[in-house]
């Protein structure tokens, strides 16, 4: 009779202990400190569908388990399969220096597409007539690249900076295609700086009679082949929002279109690159927005880094804030005597 008095004032004391654990302060905070991570993650990955595709995606092609993630929100998406092919892009993104970290700007929102059911990959490789010095420059000053092109071909392509830290800009080639973007890698696992990229983006695209709106992920891989001329590749993944729009976008004619659309621009960059190179300086000189004083400063640091000036990813911004200190500096009052 002891026995069974003492086992059930145990049984009494754990079950007091778990009521009175589960109502202490500690754990109501951390309860709502955890849903409230779990709604800004929500947020961040575009919403219910978007979370469930982070929490099913990280787990199953990475084997995380983020706290925030029920098992419910783990759940694999029943027509995905989650085979090698599928995680091929968790795995590249991982190895590229992005890991799926929530705390890592553009993480979250990036992994989040990644798991989705439906995606669509188009690849564009070739060469272009610029030495890696040169194509880092036009990287590191994308407004003044636009305007360049623009003034040789009298196109209307923008690119704009959004951010101070120039990792968020906008584009435009000013006919089909234009988007806000984020470049998440400036150099894949701490390799070739500029010439190993990762970018994300939301894009707006008319394609035949299409006008669509979405998001993707892109590897962008340039490697030297000589002094005067750059290989690269590429690969654009993005994510159509039903699966009437997966069939359109995995259509051939459809990813042709895609493919002459890149290669547009592609063509507008030899076009210019060859005619500045061939020596033809006038549509430079003569263009309205390149005469202004900012820009014929970027024009002589252009002229300087085609004639050999090295020149990285980074060289501008540190190149600017020389530039503002030596103005600041005052000068010394010269009195004659």
């Amino acid at each position: 009779m002891g026995r069974r008095i003492l086992v059930f004032l145990m049984l009494l004391a754990f079950a007091c202990a778990e009521v009175f654990a589960a109502d202490s302060p500690e754990s109501k905070r951390e309860a709502l400190m955890k849903e409230i991570g779990r709604k800004r993650m929500i947020e961040k990955s575009g919403g219910e569908e978007g979370f469930r595709s982070l929490c099913s995606g990280v787990k199953k092609c990475l084997n995380i388990d983020y706290g925030f993630c029920t098992e419910e929100d783990q759940k694999p998406w029943p027509k995905v399969k989650y085979n090698e092919e599928f995680c091929a892009p968790f795995v590249e993104i991982t190895k590229r220096g992005l890991p799926a970290d929530p705390k890592i700007t553009g993480a979250t929102e990036i992994y989040s597409r990644l798991g989705r059911q439906y995606r669509a990959i188009y690849e564009n490789k070739g060469s272009l007539p610029l030495g890696q010095n040169v194509i880092s420059y036009l990287f590191d000053n994308m407004p003044f690249t636009a305007e360049l092109i623009n003034a040789y071909l009298g196109t209307n392509y923008k690119l704009e900076y959004t951010s101070k830290d120039r990792r968020f800009f906008s584009g435009s080639n000013g006919r089909s295609l234009s988007g806000e973007f984020f470049w998440a890698l400036q150099d894949s696992a701490g390799q070739k700086l500029g010439m190993r990229n990762v970018f994300f983006g939301y894009g707006h695209a008319q394609v035949l009679k299409w006008a669509l709106h979405g998001t993707a992920v892109a590897y962008l891989d340039m490697d030297p082949v000589s002094d005067k001329e750059i290989r690269y590749k590429l690969t654009a993944i993005v994510f159509p929002g039903n699966s009437v729009l997966n069939s359109i976008m995995q259509m051939r004619v459809f990813k042709s279109v895609v493919g002459d659309k890149i290669d547009h621009i592609v063509k507008d960059i030899k076009k210019s690159s060859g005619q500045y190179f061939s020596g033809n300086k006038e549509p430079m000189l003569k263009s309205a927005s390149l005469k202004s004083m900012e820009n014929v400063q970027y024009v002589l640091d252009f002229e300087n880094v085609v004639n050999g000036a090295p020149w990285k990813l980074g060289d501008f911004e540190k190149l600017q804030i020389q530039r503002r200190q030596a103005k600041e500096v005052p000068v010394p009052l010269q009195v004659k005597e």
